[in-house]
């Protein structure tokens, strides 16, 4: 009598399940779970055979796809191996237990074995990845927390383009990068695309400063043309503006105050939700922000605040220590619900945004003829290129700020 397949199934009640322990390479994938059990929603065992299969399939995939979690084993060994021959050349290698290794089918010991006594070399084997690149990068002191999430997009999105979970640096080619940016061009701006391959491209020069790799960049030289154009981002009508504060009037003080502050500030979402106590300054009778990490160098600055405004924050500082956030709200959280608001209410069009108030801030210093240079100090703009105002110059003082900014407030429409 032929024995019926049922590996990795289990019939409970009428119904089929696909159980089974997850393999011992894959388990820094599942959060500590160490056995999968799930409804296979059928009681035809043929029907439930093919759908193991097709688990089983993924299961593989994601094996073969997996980060290289033996690679710093590896190193370690290929380095403390590499020592012991150095010191001892003829018998560096007598204190190893290589029947034991080899029942206990110890693949990592044996590839640094034979590495180190020039049998067969396997550092390609146990390169960096993407991911273990992605998280070395990510410990730089200069990153600021909004570039490390956009940087981490970048490359999960790279990666499903690839349909991999992980890769070895060194093996993404420029072919890889030429389609993905192909791909991307249909859908987004090219400042969008550019954003993408520029993040992937400074993961690269880090490990490339580490000598973590060899080869190319494959993220250097690619075109972006023929894409879609900047989507430059528009300024709300008055119209819309009246919509807006009367859509937030019922909203909690603190998310009102946060709008008012992007119209009379021109601040980023990210730079003012980042705000904690001590960055707010009070000087000469004139309340101020200093923004201390932004989007770019550029962006760190002081900006002027008005006397309500500077009141109202002065008063949300009162029971807070330094290191508290002024506003107390998270940036991504209030992005989705202004987003939420803006396109239910006043416009799908993308260019509008709450980015918006910040080029309705930059047009009223416009209008209000401030001087280019004020104007770039209070909105963090790149400035000074000269060496006689890049390199000599303190800048402007906090009065002057004001009184560039004070000429500004009358252009602002709120």
């Amino acid at each position: 009598m032929t024995s019926i397949d049922t590996k990795y199934l289990k019939l409970r009640g009428n119904i089929w399940w696909y159980q089974r322990r997850i393999p011992q390479d894959l388990l820094d994938q599942f959060d500590g779970q160490t056995t999968i059990s799930e409804s296979l929603g059928t009681a035809d065992i043929r029907i439930a055979r093919v759908q193991r299969d097709i688990l089983n399939g993924k299961l593989q995939e994601r094996k073969f796809n997996a980060p290289n979690t033996n690679r710093h084993r590896f190193l370690e060994l290929v380095q403390s191996m590499s020592e012991d021959k150095e010191h001892f050349p003829a018998s560096w290698d007598e204190h190893y237990d290589l029947d034991k290794v080899q029942r206990d089918d110890d693949e990592v010991f044996l590839h640094a074995y034979t590495t180190v006594n020039g049998r067969k070399d396997h550092r390609g084997r146990y390169k960096i990845t993407l991911k273990e690149a992605l998280t070395n990068w990510s410990r730089k002191k200069a990153n600021s927390s909004d570039n490390i999430n956009k940087t981490k997009k970048s490359v999960d999105e790279f990666l499903k383009f690839l349909k991999l979970y992980d890769i070895q640096l060194e093996d993404i080619s420029k072919r890889h990068v030429h389609d993905y940016v192909e791909l991307l061009l249909t859908d987004l701006a090219i400042s969008t695309v550019s954003g993408y391959i520029s993040r992937l491209r400074s993961i690269w020069r880090y490990c490339d400063q580490l000598g973590e790799v060899t080869t190319p960049c494959p993220f250097k030289g690619h075109s972006f043309a023929g894409g879609i154009k900047t989507n430059k981002k528009k300024s709300f009508t008055p119209q819309e503006l009246g919509q807006i504060q009367t859509l937030i009037t019922d909203e909690e003080p603190i998310k009102k105050l946060l709008v008012k502050l992007a119209a009379y500030t021109g601040g980023r979402i990210s730079e003012l939700c980042n705000l904690k106590v001590r960055h707010l300054i009070d000087e000469d009778n004139i309340t101020a922000i200093y923004i201390e990490k932004g989007k770019t160098d550029a962006a760190t600055r002081i900006v002027p605040l008005t006397t309500e405004l500077g009141e109202r924050l002065k008063a949300l500082a009162n029971d807070k220590g330094d290191e508290d956030l002024l506003l107390g709200l998270n940036g991504k959280a209030m992005s989705r619900w202004f987003s939420r608001i803006k396109t239910a209410h006043i416009s799908k069009d993308t260019a509008k945004s709450f980015h918006s108030f910040r080029v309705m801030f930059s047009t009223a210093m416009q209008r209000s003829e401030v001087i280019e240079l004020k104007a770039s100090a209070i909105l963090g703009h790149e400035r000074g290129k000269t060496m006689t105002y890049g390199y000599y110059s303190d800048g402007y003082t906090l009065p002057q700020l004001k009184e560039a900014y004070d000429q500004c407030v009358e252009h602002i429409i709120w």
